[in-house]
């Protein structure tokens, strides 16, 4: 699952504020900002296909193809997992209803190498644990993926959020200016 986020400095404690402020105007925002950027990641979602980038993918078990989720817009301020400073998150996978797009977006994506044996695990149909030999099934499926699409890792939804970045920017600068001019407002009317 990957994840593009919109950065804005301070934004955990804006929010924060706002909430003691106002709690309607944190609300005001989430929705704003789901309003305005789940249409476009819509569209990022629509340019990924049906269809499966490989013809073995096309299969009933756990790692089929099935395209990927209405992608999910999260508002979580400030809440970065190695300290970063984030507003929102989109959210893109292909769910329980098929691993395929997950496997196939991040295939190729290694921070170290291939264990010759694969984790224990446990088969239903057989008693105790049992461990595999990996026979560069997974080399080959990120060659074959590579030379399919033309593209490395991210090939089907990070590349193309990271090319619309600027705009998905654009619009949540747009949508905080203008929740704190309402909070202005609102802070004048009370005054």
């Amino acid at each position: 699952m990957l994840q593009p986020r919109i950065s804005v400095e301070n934004v955990d404690s804006v929010v924060r504020e706002l909430k003691q402020f106002e709690n309607t105007a944190v609300r005001e925002l989430r929705s704003d900002l789901k309003q305005k950027l789940g249409p476009i990641a819509g569209q990022i979602a629509g340019g990924i296909t049906r269809e499966p980038p490989l013809r073995g993918m096309k299969h009933r078990g756990k790692t089929r193809w099935r395209g990927v989720n209405k992608p999910v817009v999260e508002f979580s301020p400030g809440r970065g997992r190695y300290g970063g400073k984030r507003l929102v998150n989109i959210r893109f996978t292909g769910g329980a209803r098929g691993l395929g797009f997950d496997y196939a977006e991040l295939a190729g994506i290694r921070r170290r190498p291939p264990k010759p044996m694969s984790k224990p695990y446990q088969r239903r149909d057989r008693d105790g644990v049992v461990q595999h030999r990996i026979a560069g099934q997974g080399d080959a499926f990120i060659q074959a993926l590579a030379e399919q699409t033309g593209k490395g890792p991210g090939r089907f939804m990070f590349l193309s959020a990271v090319k619309r970045r600027p705009e998905l920017i654009l619009i949540a600068v747009k949508s905080l200016n203008d929740a704190a001019a309402k909070v202005n407002r609102r802070f004048r009317m009370k005054v």
